[in-house]
């Protein structure tokens, strides 16, 4: 089982392999009815007889068919074929934040690079959550960047569609861990969009230095993951302008506003994080931070409900 060079699947044509990981493989194909190339997203074998991880696989492709949004990687077709479950998605010729993170010396992007992938991921974000759905795995290997840098949330593959029901076992906790909310770590069944304010958080604090807020001593024998997650859920993050000092004063607040350990005393929404972002509010003093953030509080607030409304 697996995908191969020269495969047909339908109307595809697969030709090489992009990338793989633990819960799939992505595969450039030639798409003979669209006349371009594509990318095909398949299960990897070991979890292809997972029938709870191949019900979630399918539920990428249906709740990631009705996003349509300038950020997100366009799906363009679902099927199952040859005993594999395959994603078809518009292809993006570029590279991953992660790549672009890992190429640069320090690891770590300038202010003026960063904030336009950040505004975009937002965006993005914002959209879904409108649209009652959590992403819940962000991180910088699920952000593609084009050719002229604009930035495109990928794999919707673990999100959670509100209202929908669960398919996690109980107790099971989704996502990475270096950019994991802590109410995602404590109770996974219970989180709503805040976390995902958390987990670009997360993502920021490391395009700006180079690390995410909580990393594992390198002397450390013990379980890894372990250790990273209790430290979303009990330590409070270096704030990143004491790691890199040109991090403007603003930046570091906004960032640590996202990184709050409960959901109510964090930014509320992605809206409220552009609204921070934008060019006007961070020329502002650091005084006006608390005023910005009541403005915030409140219109996510009226996300809350909005959100609720769904569940009716």
């Amino acid at each position: 089982m697996g995908l191969y060079s020269e495969q047909r699947l339908k109307h595809y044509v697969i030709k090489d392999q992009i990338a793989s990981g633990g819960m799939g493989e992505v595969w450039r194909a030639w798409d003979e009815v669209r006349n371009q190339f594509v990318a095909i997203k398949a299960i990897t074998d070991d979890l292809f007889f997972d029938a709870n991880f191949s019900k979630r696989f399918l539920d990428e492709g249906r709740r990631h068919l009705k996003l349509t949004h300038p950020n997100i990687v366009p799906v363009l077709d679902v099927f199952n074929a040859d005993n594999q479950n395959c994603l078809v998605m518009e292809l993006i010729e570029g590279m991953s934040l992660a790549d672009l993170i890992k190429s640069r010396p320090e690891r770590r992007l300038n202010i003026s690079e960063a904030i336009p992938i950040i505004q975009d991921l937002l965006n993005a974000l914002n959209y879904a959550h409108m649209h009652g759905i959590i992403h819940r795995d962000v991180k910088p290997s699920n952000v593609l960047l084009d050719k002229k840098g604009r930035g495109y949330l990928i794999d919707f593959g673990i999100a959670l569609a509100i209202g929908e029901d669960r398919r996690t076992r109980t107790g099971q906790t989704i996502g990475t861990p270096h950019y994991m909310s802590p109410e995602q770590i404590i109770s996974p069944r219970e989180i709503d969009h805040r976390t995902d304010v958390y987990s670009v958080g997360c993502v920021f604090y490391e395009m700006l230095t180079g690390r995410p807020p909580f990393i594992a001593d390198l002397r450390s024998t013990g379980d890894v993951d372990f250790a990273i997650k209790r430290a979303h859920v009990n330590m409070q993050p270096i704030p990143p302008a004491e790691l890199v000092r040109t991090i403007p004063a603003y930046i570091n607040d906004v960032i640590m506003l996202a990184l709050q350990k409960k959901p109510d005393n964090r930014l509320p929404g992605c809206q409220e994080f552009l609204r921070m972002l934008n060019e006007d509010n961070i020329k502002q003093p650091q005084s006006r931070v608390r005023w910005v953030y009541f403005i915030a509080l409140v219109s996510g607030i009226f996300l809350l409900l909005l959100i609720s409304l769904l569940l009716i």
